[in-house]
Order: C-alpha cells, then sequence, then structure tokens
C-alpha cells in the first residue's frame, strides 16, 4: 500500500511539473524565412546556442514541411521580453501554418504577401522597425 501511495505522489509531482513547462504565447510570421514567437518563459541557452542545435531534433516543429535552419535567436524587443526568431526553409502565403515549442500544444500562424508582413509587425511592434 506505501509503494502505491509513493507512485501516486511521484505521478504527480511529474504530471504537475509538466503542467507548468514553458509555452509559446504568441506567434508571427516577420517574413517568408524568419518566424518570430514569444514564450511563456527564457529558452535555455542550450536550446538558443548554434552550436547545440539539432536539426534532427528541432525543439519548434511546424506543418506543411516548414523546417528550422538553425536556433533561435534572443530578440531585444521592449514590451515583449522572451521573444526569439526562428530561421525557417521557407513560408508560403494563404497557407494556416501550426507551430509547436517540444511537442506542446500547436499554435497557428500566417505568412501574407511582404507588404503586410511588414505592416502587421509594425502593428505589433510600431513603426520604428
Amino acid at each position: 500500500m506505501k509503494k502505491t501511495a509513493a507512485l501516486a505522489a511521484a505521478a504527480a509531482l511529474f504530471l504537475g511539473g509538466a503542467a507548468s513547462a514553458n509555452q509559446i504565447e504568441s506567434v508571427i510570421a516577420v517574413n517568408y524565412l524568419t518566424v518570430e514567437v514569444v514564450m511563456e518563459d527564457p529558452l535555455t541557452k542550450e536550446e538558443t546556442d548554434p552550436f547545440h542545435w539539432d536539426a534532427a531534433h528541432p525543439i519548434f516543429t511546424f506543418s506543411d514541411g516548414v523546417e528550422m535552419t538553425g536556433a533561435p535567436v534572443e530578440q531585444d524587443v521592449r514590451g515583449y521580453p522572451n521573444t526569439y526568431r526562428i530561421p525557417v526553409n521557407g513560408l508560403d502565403t494563404d497557407i494556416i501554418y501550426k507551430i509547436s515549442y517540444l511537442g506542446q500544444k500547436a499554435f497557428t500562424f500566417k505568412a501574407y504577401e511582404e507588404q503586410e508582413m511588414e505592416d502587421r509587425y509594425k502593428e505589433r511592434y510600431g513603426s520604428y522597425f
């Protein structure tokens, strides 16, 4: 009986920790080769280290054949902490893409014509970009 209670307690701790894992808060296509995500918490140094980046095991996965082509790069954006740019192999217009961090709930985003993407980015951060 003690074994069962100990296992149940360990499982509850494990599952409780999984629920508080880092998550994507928002995503936007910056251009056809870059996606920007805002995370709940900062990514680890290993996750952003280009020397540890592994194409076979990306931390962000995409739908429709889109793949990361490098490690996420932290951005210093006032008002948007934990913001990262992710280089990708290419986006097409008018496709609703999905992005997931470490297999968690997927977020959707869309790439638009170049001018519209630029306008949406400026709407988000202001005209100084």
